[in-house]
């Protein structure tokens, strides 16, 4: 069983500058690859316009890779996620290989599309992927109320250990008070979030383990 991730920007026919746009994403595409590399069974490639793909090991990295496209790509994005089985050979590129885990990818996405959620995941037995699906829409719901500068500051702090010294480097980074980073943190709902991930976390867990590696 493999894990196929389909993204496509949102409304990217009404961005003003779609040249910036396509700059932001490559860089985006180029940061996952580096930083997540350990976890890629094939590298993100951009597929089409405004549309990327690749392929994951493991579920549980999922918010983590979400928030360092969120961070890069600065629009709204829509996410197709299936889990399942390929028809041809393993290849770096991505667009070479195919299968069920592609498809139910695909139709993910569109399903994502019609119904306006950030996330849609889709498996062979239907139903595993319902809460925690249900739990990732709302987590991206959270993170795509934020302002710039709120979420420049929140990624900040995720990146860089989530601790009282984490605070003392944001409020140097951002030429503030440090009750000033943690009020960010509150407007943004940043615990509530984390308790959210925690509990999804576990779900991608056992989910994984269930579907994907059940030995």
């Amino acid at each position: 069983m493999y894990i196929v991730l389909t993204g496509d920007l949102r409304s990217s026919k009404k961005m003003e500058d779609r040249n910036l746009s396509q700059e932001k994403l490559k860089g985006a595409i180029n940061y996952v690859n580096s930083r997540f590399k350990d976890y890629l069974i094939s590298d993100f490639r951009i597929t089409g316009g405004d549309s990327f793909q690749g392929m994951i090991y493991q579920l549980d990295v999922l918010v983590d890779l979400y928030f360092a496209l969120y961070g890069r790509i600065g629009n709204p994005f829509y996410l197709g996620v299936g889990v399942g089985s390929i028809s041809t050979s393993l290849s770096e590129f991505v667009q070479e290989i195919d299968g069920e885990a592609f498809h139910l990818s695909a139709d993910a996405l569109r399903t994502a599309k019609k119904k306006k959620r950030w996330i849609v995941m889709e498996s062979p037995s239907g139903d595993d992927f319902e809460v925690a699906e249900c739990i990732l829409n709302l987590l991206f719901d959270v993170v795509w109320s934020w302002t710039d500068r709120r979420a420049d500051i929140i990624l900040y702090y995720r990146e860089n250990g989530e601790n009282p010294q984490a605070i003392e480097q944001a409020s140097q980074k951002f030429q503030t008070g440090t009750r000033n980073i943690y009020k960010a943190l509150k407007a943004g709902n940043y615990s509530l979030f984390k308790y959210g991930e925690g509990v999804l976390d576990k779900q991608l867990k056992k989910l994984h383990h269930k579907i994907i590696d059940p030995d």
